[in-house]
């Protein structure tokens, strides 16, 4: 009966520990962007890039505020974006496609991008 607890055990153990792994940690393998809109008309912003496994991948945000924190993706290298007029990509452009690049490692995990 020790035996089963002792694998049950480990197998918790295990699964725990890979459910706590992360995608990149704090700006050592690519940022998540911070956008701010200054001019106050761009509802949503189109990304295409690099993430942090090197694939080419491409999102859609809401940008609501004049500050606007877009997490949950990690970009790494040259980075294109274009703000849009209504949400879900839509709408006119407010800023014609910018060009970045993302520095994959730096003291914060956000990388600014401003129109």
């Amino acid at each position: 009966m020790s035996k089963i607890r002792s694998v049950l055990f480990a197998a918790g153990t295990l699964a725990a520990l890979a459910l706590s792994a992360s995608p990149a940690s704090a700006g050592t393998n690519g940022q998540q962007l911070r956008f701010y809109d200054h001019q106050g008309d761009t509802y949503s912003i189109s990304v295409a890039g690099y993430n942090q496994n090197g694939q080419w991948a491409t999102a859609c945000f809401s940008t609501p505020n004049t500050d606007n924190h877009l997490g949950g993706w990690w970009w790494k290298g040259d980075l294109t974006w274009t703000g849009h007029s209504a949400s879900g990509c839509s709408g006119n452009a407010t800023t014609p496609q910018k060009w970045t690049t993302v520095p994959a490692s730096q003291s914060s995990d956000w990388w600014g991008i401003t129109q």
